[in-house]
């Protein structure tokens, strides 16, 4: 751990927001009103509210199995870090969150859930009327 690091300090919301939706992502996203989207979605998640006791929730997403799977601040524990391992937490979703996310876990209507359905699908359909053969040889 780095001996300057302290715990007390308040996190740089701001840094780690442009870090994934500029530095990580913003990379890979070609066009503008997708990045645009990334930075809204990154300055909407990564705040103080990720680790509020109540814990984030998207808006429009209170009846869905989206929680925290840990209430960490709470733990008598001399040493957290044991209970909270990578395991407990692929358990825990596993165990509790859903294995499809609605559009509305997005912040998206459920027509968007359609329309990517029938572009899959067509892009399904597509593939596949590639692999029949167009031609046929004249012989027997």
């Amino acid at each position: 751990m780095d001996e300057n690091y302290d715990k007390r300090r308040p996190i740089n919301w701001t840094a780690i927001q442009y870090l994934i939706a500029q530095a990580n992502y913003g990379g890979r996203v070609t066009d503008d009103r997708d990045r645009r989207l990334m930075q809204v979605y990154a300055k909407e998640i990564f705040s103080d509210n990720l680790i509020a006791p109540e814990r984030w929730k998207p808006y429009g997403t209170e009846e869905l199995n989206y929680i925290y799977p840990a209430d960490e601040q709470n733990v008598k524990h001399p040493d957290p870090s044991q209970l909270f391992t990578p395991e407990f937490f692929y358990e825990e979703i596993a165990a509790r969150m859903e294995d499809l996310d609605v559009p509305q876990a997005y912040g998206q209507h459920i027509n968007a859930e359609i329309t990517s359905q029938i572009l899959d699908s067509n892009e399904l359909l597509g593939a596949i009327l590639g692999l029949t053969p167009t031609k046929s040889s004249g012989g027997g």
